[in-house]
């Protein structure tokens, strides 16, 4: 485990799956946490058990408001000293054939996934270069591919990907580092649970539960977090699956292609 001593991170989406396991995994290897979510009471019953106030504490933060980010920023600094580590991780999914989303659908899915980091970094920036930090944008494998039925979701985490790339150029002077994560499936985040399903959706799809091959642990990725910290790559691709399909995609698009509509006709 790579020590992260007295370094101070901001986890959004802290309350679950990915968010969680990154908190306790930074917790473990010495650093102080802020936890962000909107569900106050796993915030706070996350941070008594990583210590408490001297170690972790708990912002609710909905992330889709601007004003709200910045209080999480300005909230994590006056309590801890400053700001060494970003880990834009908050996400939901919208779901479903394009052809049943409503606009407001797809504004959510954007304000999440996409505008949440934008405004936490935004309103991380000028701590992050004076302590020469990081930013982590937690994206998907969905993001390096148009995946169907999912079009809002891969389509946000596209946006994030290429925004993620435009600031790791633009911040390499400063001293501040930006990678992007992709995780492909994981067990135990439940995007479904409080996100938006439409017809078509995968998610609402009756099925037999089945464990993708290549699925990882939210443990097993947040170790990647935590080394990408430390390392700042530009773009972490996780598990050899997602690699795989990363690579087929860009290589034999129309493979890649082919395979995703097989499994349209079942949904109609």
């Amino acid at each position: 485990m790579t020590d992260f001593t007295d370094k101070i991170v901001i986890i959004t989406g802290a309350s679950t799956g990915i968010g969680r396991a990154t908190a306790i995994a930074f917790a473990r290897a010495g650093a102080r946490v802020a936890l962000a979510a909107r569900s106050a009471d796993a915030l706070h019953q996350l941070a008594d058990e990583l210590g408490g106030p001297e170690r972790a504490i708990a912002i609710p933060t909905d992330v889709s408001d601007s004003v709200r980010c910045g209080r999480l920023i300005d909230r994590t600094v006056a309590h801890f000293g400053g700001l060494d580590i970003l880990v834009n991780n908050a996400g939901m999914v919208v779901s479903g054939m394009f052809e049943h989303l409503q606009p407001e659908d797809m504004e959510r899915q954007y304000a999440v996934n996409f505008f949440g980091a934008v405004h936490c970094a935004r309103a991380a920036l000028p701590h992050l270069k004076a302590s020469r930090g990081v930013i982590l944008n937690i994206s998907s494998v969905a993001g390096l591919i148009g995946t169907p039925t999912a079009s809002a979701y891969s389509s946000s985490k596209a946006a994030l990907n290429a925004w993620s790339r435009a600031l790791w150029v633009e911040l390499r002077p400063y001293g501040v580092g930006v990678v992007t994560v992709c995780p492909y499936f994981t067990s135990g985040v439940k995007l479904a649970e409080k996100g938006i399903l439409r017809e078509g959706s995968l998610h609402s799809t009756p099925r037999k539960p089945r464990r993708a091959p290549g699925t990882q642990t939210t443990e097993q990725v947040a170790r990647a977090i935590l080394k990408a910290a430390h390392r700042r790559p530009r773009i972490v691709v996780l598990s050899p699956v997602g690699k795989l399909v990363w690579l087929i995609d860009r290589l034999f698009p129309w493979l890649s292609d082919w395979i995703m509509a097989r499994g349209l006709p079942r949904l109609r």
